[in-house]
This record gives structure tokens, C-alpha cells and sequence, in this order.
């Protein structure tokens, strides 16, 4: 994929005539501007002197980052342009305390904007940090379902350059904030402003990613993509997304686990990876986001990890328990039968072969990428009892009562 750069979409409300694609209007939210391709990345200073901005603090990862040279690189481009900058080092997931401390930190240095760069997890906290900035007391305390305050909107703007392909956090509204333990949580901060002003998605700085971190990412995105495809909130726009993002997917994912130097399977699975955040901001999710985040409170065990090892058993529960003479649930198979066809590249010539299709191309890429079974992170039997009672199934769908949620994540034990 060659270097482009696309304008934002602004907030839009259409409203569709009954057709055969769709019955009722939807909403589409606000895109960043986005700049793809290798060397995307040399763009943001660039941009930061368009917008006459002086003053920046940077949020990255605790390590790999910052012992290469696009981090020297950046350094001395700020350097050169005259901006001035404040940095944060995250290390793990971002918590209210980090947050904070980085929105001090800000205030301090009277900066203007920050540039994001990393996983989802520094982009999250570099979001959230920049909404702060503006905001009085803690951020814990304008979190969905933990504080009492609502987010007003205000927030410095945000320049957001990926280096995993996963959490499309980079195209979204909300930041996701966590605490680990048995009161813990994993929840948002929330707002239409908070979407960046700039994605910078850059292939190349995905290259040293280790293979892990790489197969786990590629299967958040996977997720990402079709549950937002056959959510009761799907829509004809993020349909378009879902199907370029999945095929695009299916091409790329093992190739960038095998050789995270291929920059056309880097450039595919980024391309996948924003389109999955659209997609997940306008239509939804499902079940196996909806267990992620009591998951991830209770747990410390990467997002990516947990949503991959779910997928395919979540996908084959749902299909076997699809009833095809109902009319919804008959375009959910077919949904997920197209699905089937993207993601594996094979047409097996009916509803039911390509939904089998599908199922056994995920749970084949599951095991050939190596993504890990949740045991291994410390969940239990009676863990996955008390996610299963603070599990949403959001738009999924099926409706899954509490023991199928937990026999499902047994499954995956």
C-alpha cells in the first residue's frame, strides 16, 4: 500500500428509504485525518507546524520504542522545527493514576497537543490525558460506570501514530482506563471530540513488534471486524468497512506473524486494523468484547490475547444456536458466511459450508499464530463465573444467557 492521506469524515446523519440494504437511518461519527503508508510517520511535524502548535507532550510505551531510531528521529525533527516537548513513558495498561500524572505534567508544560505513539494502550492514555487537561478533579471520575461526572468535550488535539495493528483505537471516541483486581474495572472515557484530529499510520514502526504481540493484535482487529459486521446496529457504511478490513486481514495477519519485516503484510493488517476501529465505533460490538472488559478487570491479560482465543468458539456457539427461519438471524448467517469467504479467500458455495468455513479458518489461525488459552493468565473456573454475570452482550446477534457466556469462556480455560 502506497503512501495516502484521507480528509475526515465530519459527523454525519443520513437517513435511508426502505431498500433491500437497509430500512432505517444510521448515524456515521467523525473520522481523524489520516495519513497512511511507510514514512507516514515524518508527517507530524509537518502537520504540528500547520497548526501552529509549539508546544507538545508525547505519550509512548515504556521500552522498544524508545530505544529506536523513529524515536531519535522525531526527537531531533522536534528539535529542528523548534517545538518543544514534555514525554510519558506508559508501562502496561493505562490506569486513572497515569493519567493523571501525565495531565500535571501537561498543565506544566503548557502544552498545545500530544502526539500518541504505541499500542492501544499509550494511544488510550494519551486520549484520555488530553481530555483531562481541561477537566477538574481525576479522570477516574468522568469514567463510564465508575465516576459521576460527565466529559465536557474540550480536549487538546491529538496527533495518534499506531505501531501495533489491533485496537483501531486511533479512529475511535473513547479511551479505556483499567484497574486490575477484584473491585477492579476496565472502562471508558467518552466523548464525539475525543476522536484524534490526526491518525499517522505508518507500517513501519509496526516492524519490531514481536510475533506475540503482532498475532494478538491482528486477532483483536479480526474481532473487531465481525462482530461490528453482524451486530444489530450493522449498517450498509460499516459493512463496506468490515469486508475490505476482513479480506485485507485474511491476506496479511500470518504473513506479519511470520515476518514482521514484510511491509506489505504490516500495511495490510494496519489498513485492517483502522478500519476495525470505524467499524467498532459505529456499529458495535458483541459478546466477546462484552466479557473483555470484566476480563481485563479482573486479570492482567492482554486484550488482544483474550478476544483471540474467544473468537472462533464464540462464532461457532453463535451459529449453531442461529435460527435460519428467523429473518434476523437468517442475515446473521449469511453475515457470517461472507465473512467466512473473506477471511479465508475460498468460496464453499453455500450459507452453511462457508459459516463452517469461517469457524474452521479461525480456530486454524488461532492455533497457527499461537494465541494462548486463557488459563495461562490465571483465570479460573470461578473467575469465569464472575465475568459471565458482568457480561454484556451488547449487539450481538444472539442473546446468550450467563451460563453459556461461562461455558464458553471454559472452553477457552
Amino acid at each position: 500500500m502506497c503512501l495516502f492521506t484521507v480528509n475526515p469524515f465530519p459527523h454525519t446523519i443520513l437517513f435511508m428509504t426502505k431498500s433491500p440494504f437497509c430500512a432505517n437511518w444510521f448515524t456515521m461519527g467523525r473520522t481523524p485525518r489520516l495519513v497512511f503508508g511507510v514514512g507516514a510517520r515524518t508527517s507530524v511535524v509537518g502537520l504540528l507546524r500547520e497548526a501552529e502548535i509549539a508546544r507538545v507532550g508525547i505519550v509512548t510505551g515504556a521500552s522498544s520504542l524508545r530505544q529506536s531510531a523513529a524515536w531519535k528521529e522525531l526527537l531531533n525533527a522536534l528539535a529542528d522545527a523548534g517545538i518543544a516537548w514534555c514525554d510519558f513513558a506508559l508501562r502496561g495498561e493505562p490506569g486513572p493514576a497515569f493519567v493523571d500524572e501525565t495531565v500535571q505534567g501537561l498543565r506544566e508544560a503548557n502544552a498545545q497537543a500530544v502526539i500518541a505513539i504505541g499500542g492501544g494502550s499509550p494511544l488510550d492514555a494519551a486520549k484520555a490525558a488530553a481530555a483531562g487537561f481541561f477537566l477538574e478533579g481525576s479522570i477516574r471520575e468522568y469514567l463510564e460506570g465508575v465516576g459521576s461526572r460527565s466529559p465536557d468535550g474540550r480536549t487538546l488535539p491529538v496527533y495518534a501514530l499506531p505501531t501495533t495493528a489491533g485496537t483501531g483505537t486511533e479512529a475511535t471516541k473513547n479511551a479505556v482506563l483499567s484497574e486490575i483486581g477484584p473491585s477492579g474495572f476496565k472502562k471508558s472515557l467518552r466523548h464525539d471530540n475525543y476522536i484524534a484530529r490526526v491518525a499517522i499510520i505508518d507500517p513501519e514502526l509496526a516492524v519490531g513488534c514481536p510475533g506475540m504481540v503482532t498475532a494478538a493484535s491482528g486477532m483483536d482487529a479480526i474481532t473487531q471486524l465481525i462482530e461490528p459486521y453482524v451486530s444489530t446496529a450493522a449498517q450498509p457504511f460499516t459493512d463496506a468497512l468490515a469486508e475490505s478490513g476482513l479480506m485485507w486481514a485474511g491476506r496479511c495477519l500470518e504473513r506479519a506473524v511470520a515476518d514482521g519485516t514484510d511491509l506489505e503484510a504490516r500495511s495490510g493488517m494496519a489498513y485492517a486494523a483502522y478500519l476495525s476501529g470505524i467499524c467498532l465505533a459505529n456499529a458495535g460490538l458483541g459478546v466477546v468484547h462484552g466479557a473483555a472488559s470484566p476480563a481485563g478487570a479482573a486479570v492482567e491479560i492482554p486484550h488482544g490475547v483474550f478476544c483471540g482465543t474467544l473468537l472462533a468458539a464464540s462464532v461457532r456457539l453463535t451459529v449453531e444456536r442461529l435460527d435460519e427461519s428467523d429473518p434476523a438471524h437468517a442475515a446473521a448467517l449469511q453475515k457470517y458466511a461472507r465473512a467466512g469467504v473473506l477471511l479465508s479467500g475460498r468460496d464453499r458455495g453455500s450459507v452453511a459450508a462457508n459459516c463452517a468455513g469461517l469457524i474452521d479458518e479461525l480456530e486454524r489461525l488461532t492455533e497457527a499464530i499461537g494465541i494462548p488459552r486463557l488459563g495461562g493468565y490465571g483465570f479460573t473456573a470461578d473467575i469465569a463465573r464472575a465475568v459471565a454475570t458482568r457480561t454484556d452482550g451488547k449487539n450481538h446477534p444472539l442473546v446468550l444467557d450467563q451460563e453459556s457466556i461461562e461455558q464458553l469462556l471454559l472452553s477457552r480455560l
